[in-house]
């Protein structure tokens, strides 16, 4: 399998406490035959935290190394440049703050070969401060599936999700597929396409990749609320005109999606009444169709009554969870 090149896209911006740590973990794994390129964003006036130095250090040490050097864009922007300079047969991603098993694109590669596969997906460590949490699908066996069953696992939130850095593409799948540089969560509504694309998926749970839980992340402020929903609308879009199979379990994600932007804006404290209303009613829509729907179930069903009759009541039991999880789990600036 090393005779084919791997190309690795890593996204560089402010993250020079963890950067060491992230290019050590790529440049010394057991799967030789790589292409590293490194993105690496600059602030407005031409500065970076120090990412530079580090990276240009590294690459004087590998000759696998390239460093492309941009003004900071946001990661769709970065990926796009590093897709842009790949010229391998395979393609990962891996961001500036995490690492990677030693080994993780050797048993991905491998994988992938036994199971004549164009994408291979690996499990996950979620890293805090404090303590290490493997994926809690790290027990299950190793599944082959088509697209559709690719995009059932992830609306199903039964294994692995639309990130890029678990997965191993082959390149030819990102033919004519770039990420869109005016979405905040463009990785949702790119990596369902290339799902789609594949003829078979291998899924091995096995934990290979650490995702370090960060303190600064806007997944659950007021503005974000709105991105991933636009960026869900988009997702459950796509994967019910290609696959209308899967319509009613669409239904169900956009439920909790609509729930969850209710609740982040009572959390924020920002309460967007425009907003609100067209969550509500895009819900009471769902809501509607939702007693005919089998994946809708009493606890679901429950939800959407807070949602709609007590949504303080369900951001403070929300407030109360993430202050107790937040207590027991420390996470990175």
């Amino acid at each position: 399998m090393e005779k084919n090149k791997l190309s690795v896209i890593v996204i560089i911006y402010k993250v020079s406490q963890y950067i060491d740590r992230c290019l050590e973990s790529i440049v010394n794994q057991t799967y030789r035959n790589l292409e590293i390129i490194l993105v690496v964003g600059e602030d407005p006036n031409g500065h970076d935290d120090g990412c530079m130095g580090i990276c240009r250090k590294y690459a004087a040490e590998d000759s696998r190394i390239k460093i492309i050097t941009c003004k900071a864009a946001g990661p769709a922007d970065a990926r796009n440049r590093g897709l842009a300079a790949v010229t391998g047969e395979l393609i990962g991603f891996v961001d500036g703050d995490d690492y990677i098993d030693r080994d993780m694109y050797t048993s991905m590669a491998a994988t992938m070969v036994q199971n004549k596969a164009q994408i291979a997906v690996c499990g996950k460590y979620y890293e805090y401060r404090n303590t290490t949490i493997p994926d809690p699908f790290a027990k299950n066996g190793v599944k082959v599936m088509n697209g559709e069953q690719a995009l059932t696992t992830v609306l199903s939130g039964d294994g692995f999700y639309l990130h890029c850095w678990d997965k191993l593409f082959r390149a030819k799948l990102w033919n004519d597929i770039t990420f869109p540089e005016d979405c905040y969560v463009e990785d949702r509504i790119v990596v369902d396409k290339v799902l789609a694309k594949a003829g078979r998926i291998v899924y091995d749970p096995t934990p290979k990749y650490h995702f370090r839980q960060r303190s600064g992340s806007l997944s659950k402020d007021a503005n974000m609320a709105r991105y991933n929903t636009e960026a869900n609308r988009e997702l459950a879009g796509f994967v019910t005109e290609k696959f209308p199979r899967l319509s009613l379990l669409c239904d169900k994600y956009m439920i909790y999606e609509y729930i969850t932007a209710i609740q982040n804006i009572y959390i924020s404290g920002d309460i967007n009444e425009e907003e609100l209303l067209v969550y509500r009613t895009e819900l009471g829509e769902l809501s509607d169709r939702s007693m005919a729907n089998p994946n809708v179930d009493w606890k679901l069903k429950s939800k959407i009554i807070l949602a709609f009759y007590a949504p303080r009541m369900l951001a403070w039991n929300t407030k109360r969870k993430n202050r107790k999880t937040s207590k027991q789990l420390i996470k990175y600036a």
